[in-house]
């Protein structure tokens, strides 16, 4: 700036030229004057200039922060982090006792199909027993792979396995049992979702959504939950995607098993001729086997080739402060066998749905679900999934399922809850001549189920229909940076119903009262 003065000043006095002598020291001032007012509008001009850019530069950048990523900082969370991986564990210590009307030796509520009838020495014995094998752990490792990749691994196991060498004597050594491995991977910008490993099955209803660790369980005590409640945990592949912000559509393909009813001796009659006329289909047909590598061989496995199938779409709209989730489900299963030199398979198509919903926002909670198909290894009771004619063809036994359910939050420490469920199937048998085949065959032997210590063979006793009605409550007791500890009660009043054969329909109930004493930790 005082360079281009100078070139200005000098130019003005050249073309003064010699004049300039003779002029006072007035005019030379008043050229000065002028001088420096042209440069403080230059520099005024100058610095307009330099503001602007730097307002421009400065929106450029803030358009370019809002474009770009946030970066995501894990360890920011609080919660437990190593080289960018969050944990977080969950689960509880847990005291449950149990008292019921029949004894059944178990450590969970009812095997709702084993409720002994009039037959049983255990029919006119209660039980009494504590059990801490619900005791469970959890934990959830989390990271972002890149920006958009969330990546997350689950599992979850209990103490409710028993090896052979498990008993309630002396140690109480029960073992620990894995429930849920699995990992996670969403694509958040797409909406895309894939799960591997061992979690509920994808027709298990979920509290939201599909999240594979979110399932609406029964909020009771028993082990066993209520019947009407679908559940399996078992290994497979799961892909969801997002459609919108509140419909999400899934399929799985997961690891199969087929629960077989073989048949029983009939009362009456005589078997065909021929190398299929036998009483108990099962001496001829290749159902299942025993274990063999990392299976127990005392426990049977099933003869499968085909994944079960399940596609499902949950549905969450937004109702202002009210929550809602409605979804439905269709399974594919395939039941295969192998009689005579000749192999049988029979597809079958089951279908359901599921509703729970705030009536009350944070205060009352209601659960609905129905269902129907080939479902029996997935029921509470449970039911068997098929059952064989004399030849070794299959027949699917045709479950319906209902459940309801409601939980009132009364007090921020006291919830209370009531259930009521059902399982049922219809009668699937064939003959031939008089030879009974099937279940539910009213054919079959049931003289003895009311008579104390008959012989096995005198009560079949196909189970028809299981029906449960449950209330309890949970109490908060302590709440605080420990921890939390809480303390429950329920009872349940559940019947058992048989298919009429010889000697009429048996019939049996259970009462049960059980109390839990369970520590949150995390």
């Amino acid at each position: 700036m005082r360079i281009l003065g100078g070139i200005l000043l000098g130019s003005m006095l050249l073309s003064a030229g010699p004049a300039l002598a003779d002029d006072d020291a007035s005019e030379l001032k008043a050229l000065k004057a002028r001088l420096r007012q042209l440069e403080q509008k230059m520099e005024v001009q100058a610095r307009k200039e330099e503001a602007l850019a730097a307002r421009q530069s400065a929106m450029q950048n803030t358009r370019m922060a809002a474009k770009a990523p946030v970066p995501f900082d894990p360890c920011a969370s609080g919660k437990l982090c190593y080289k960018g991986v969050t944990f977080t564990f969950g689960g509880w210590v847990d005291l449950t006792g149990i008292y019921r009307s029949r004894n059944l030796a178990s450590d969970s509520g009812s095997i709702y199909n084993f409720i002994p009838f009039q037959q049983s020495k255990n029919y006119n014995t209660g039980e009494s027993r504590f059990t801490a094998r619900q005791t469970r752990f959890s934990v959830l490792a989390e990271a972002n792979a890149t920006e958009t990749i969330h990546v997350a691994g689950y599992g979850e196991l209990d103490f409710e396995g028993a090896a052979q060498t498990a008993n309630s004597v002396a140690t109480n050594s029960f073992n620990p049992r894995l429930r849920q491995a699995s990992i996670e991977i969403d694509r958040n910008d797409l909406g895309l979702h894939v799960l591997a490993g061992q979690s509920w099955s994808l027709n298990t209803p979920s509290k939201a959504g599909i999240d594979p660790r979110g399932a609406d369980t029964p909020g009771v005590i028993d082990f066993e939950l209520v019947p009407g409640f679908l559940g399996a945990r078992q290994p497979g592949l799961r892909v969801w995607q997002d459609i919108g912000p509140e419909f999400k559509l899934a399929v799985s393909a997961e690891n199969p098993q087929t629960s077989f009813f073989g048949g029983n001796t009939p009362l009456i009659g005589t078997p065909a001729l021929g190398p299929q006329g036998v009483l108990n289909p099962n001496l001829l047909v290749n159902l299942t086997g025993p274990g063999g590598s990392f299976f127990n061989s005392l426990n049977n496995v099933s003869l499968n080739h085909v994944p079960d199938v399940t596609v499902k779409g949950a549905w969450d709209p937004r109702l202002g402060p009210y929550k809602l989730h409605v979804e439905a489900w269709a399974l594919y299963r395939d039941f295969y066998d192998r009689f005579n030199f000749a192999n049988h398979d029979v597809n079958t198509v089951s279908f359901g749905g599921h509703l729970s919903a705030e009536i009350v926002p944070k205060t009352l909670e209601v659960q609905a679900s129905a269902s129907y198909g080939s479902l029996g290894r997935f029921t509470a009771t449970p039911f068997p999934d098929a059952t064989v004619r004399q030849d070794g063809s299959i027949q699917p036994l045709p479950i319906t399922a209902f459940l309801v359910g409601s939980v009132w939050h009364t007090t921020p420490e006291l919830d209370l809850y009531a259930y009521a469920g059902l399982e049922k199937t219809k009668a699937t048998f064939s003959n031939v001549g008089t030879v009974p085949f099937g279940y539910g065959n009213p054919l079959y032997n049931n003289l003895g189920c009311n008579i104390e210590n008959s012989p096995a063979a005198t009560c079949n006793g196909n189970t028809s229909e299981v029906r449960q009605y449950t209330v309890g409550f949970y109490d908060t007791i302590f709440k605080g940076s420990y921890g939390t500890i809480k303390a429950g009660a329920q009872y349940s009043y559940t019947q058992r119903f048989a298919f009429e054969g010889v000697g009429g329909a048996p019939k049996t109930d259970d009462h049960i009262v059980m109390t839990q004493i369970r520590y949150y930790p995390f």
